[in-house]
């Protein structure tokens, strides 16, 4: 409980309001649970009582996390035994816990199929339609309760609902018409995870329901604070636009978790990351002070570093925000838009949470994307010495240096991933890569996996441009003859598409999470 109490402190001296927890599932029951599960579950409850003490203690409201659907024996499409079993639950949430705020409610993801437990979260709802219904349903029992519900629009491309992040048709099916000072909508900055390269997602301005917009300090798909990943000069330009939204009821800043990964490096807490810390206090800092990113930056210098020159900070930010958009990220490739299906594709593709991927048939798709190649290897390789100044800046604030040394191998292996998507491929370049990869696994048994065989495209070129010009749009409304043949299309040959992507597809990606395949769905 120690550690808790100070990370609650932490987060109550840096203005937050309130924290999220998980979730709903481990703190209340259904009368039909098993004398085990139930027993299990009072023992949880005992533990958060003592979190949500403390919590109270710095002046932080508590929200709780869901899933949509987790009870045992709720069908698929069964959308009102799904909202009678939430209310339930909800109500003796409350009734349990009087000091919980509200419920973060989740629709378009669920637990993924690595994870084991009593209560596994599967995807229920899929129309809008049945969304409606459900919120429908919660919102009555939370008007009634005089709580909060937030529904996050955050959908990774499944079923009919999974556009729901990005297309106002949708959107607008599931929330139009909803007036209620109960019902607080939570959307991601962009219209797809947390990367950069996104406009700021224009339905965080549709109709007038309060807004929440979701940030991330620790970056899943960037080192999760392993090195430097700032993310101010973005985060204040979304700022200045959402300050002409009067809708707006907060951010919510996610610091600790997010994706599938071996880094554990818990914000706040003892083996923090500097990085993650910055990347929270600023953007608190930028939102709810109005700072600029180098005043945040300079802010939490002079707090951190009271003896030290805070702009030798701003330095290394600025360097570390050139390496990222121009190194970890491809400019020319991450600047397109690229939607499949449901889903708009992330501007990063070639690291997926801890594992960079060395792929063949992804190598095909960035090709024809960028033209410059050889100027974007030789551009990879140079950023490289940007890592040797940030780490000559942060000796001058008695930083660890061991993380910048980590960094330098782990952007060394992405400019050969670089070289391997853009330059020509030979039997040479895949031994050079090879080779690194297994010096760097020696040198950092903690750091990034490698996903690939490294080898050269077996499908020939025509077949995949056929492919990626059918399947791929480079805008988010629908094609017309995508919505009568290539949509229903995948999800009758998904039995068909799945073999082939277990031979494809990397291994990580068909075991983690909720599996790639369920976005032909």
């Amino acid at each position: 409980m120690r550690r808790f109490e100070l990370y609650a402190r932490s987060a109550a001296a840096l203005g937050f309001n309130a924290i999220s927890v998980d979730d709903l599932a481990h703190l209340a029951v259904l009368d039909d649970y098993p004398a085990g599960l139930r027993d299990k579950i009072a023992r949880y409850q005992n533990l958060y009582e003592r979190i949500f003490e403390v919590a109270a203690r710095h002046g932080l409201l508590v929200f709780v996390n869901s899933d949509a659907a987790f009870v045992p024996g709720q069908g698929a499409s069964a959308v009102g035994g799904t909202a009678r079993a939430l209310a339930v639950l909800c109500e003796r949430l409350f009734d349990r816990f009087p000091a919980v705020g509200g419920l973060i409610l989740r629709l378009g993801e669920c637990d993924g199929i690595d994870v084991t437990g009593d209560l596994r979260s599967k995807l229920s709802i899929r129309t809008a339609s049945e969304a409606r219904r459900l919120i429908g349903a919660l919102v009555n029992v939370f008007e009634r309760l005089g709580r909060l519900l937030v529904v996050r629009t955050w959908t990774v491309g499944v079923y009919k609902i999974g556009d729901l992040i990005w297309n106002p048709v949708t959107y607008n099916q599931v929330f139009g018409g909803f007036a209620s000072g109960r019902l607080i909508v939570s959307h991601k900055y962009g219209d797809t995870d947390f990367f950069r390269y996104l406009s700021l997602n224009p339905l965080i301005f549709e109709g007038s329901l309060r807004k929440i917009v979701e940030f991330q300090a620790c970056r899943e798909y960037e080192g999760f604070g392993e090195f430097p990943s700032f993310v101010g000069y973005e985060y204040e330009q979304f700022r200045d636009r959402l300050v002409r939204c009067p809708a707006i009821a907060g951010i919510h800043v996610w610091c600790q978790t997010g994706g599938w990964s071996r880094f554990h490096r818990l914000t706040f807490l003892p083996g923090s990351s500097l990085w993650n810390e910055i990347n929270t206090a600023v953007t608190v800092k930028i939102f709810r002070e109005g700072l600029t990113a180098d005043g945040a930056v300079i802010d939490f210098a002079r707090q951190r570093f009271p003896r030290r020159d805070p702009d030798t900070l701003v330095k290394i930010m600025r360097l570390s925000d050139e390496l990222m958009k121009r190194l970890w990220y491809l400019p020319e490739f991450s600047r397109q838009t690229l939607y499949f299906r449901r889903t708009r594709l992330p501007p990063l593709l070639w690291v997926f949470w801890d594992t960079i991927v060395f792929d063949s048939t992804l190598r095909r798709l960035i090709r024809r994307s960028v033209r410059d190649r050889q100027s974007a290897i030789d551009e990879g390789f140079h950023l490289l010495s940007g890592i040797g100044e940030m780490k000559r800046l942060a000796s001058q604030l008695n930083i660890d240096l061991r993380d910048f040394d980590f960094q330098y191998a782990t952007f060394e292996l992405l400019a050969l991933a670089r070289q391997y998507y853009l330059g020509e491929w030979s039997l040479q370049l895949a031994g050079r890569i090879r080779e690194y990869a297994e010096r760097y696994k020696r040198a950092y048994p903690h750091g990034f996996f490698t996903s690939g065989d490294f080898s050269a495209v077996p499908i020939g070129k025509g077949v995949l441009n056929a492919f990626f010009a059918v399947a791929l749009r480079t805008h988010s409304h629908y094609r017309p003859f995508e919505r009568a043949f290539v949509n229903p299309g995948f999800a009758v040959l998904q039995p068909l598409v799945r073999l082939w992507g277990n031979r494809r597809f990397p291994r990580f990606a068909r075991e983690r999470a909720m599996g790639i395949d369920l976005l032909l769905k």
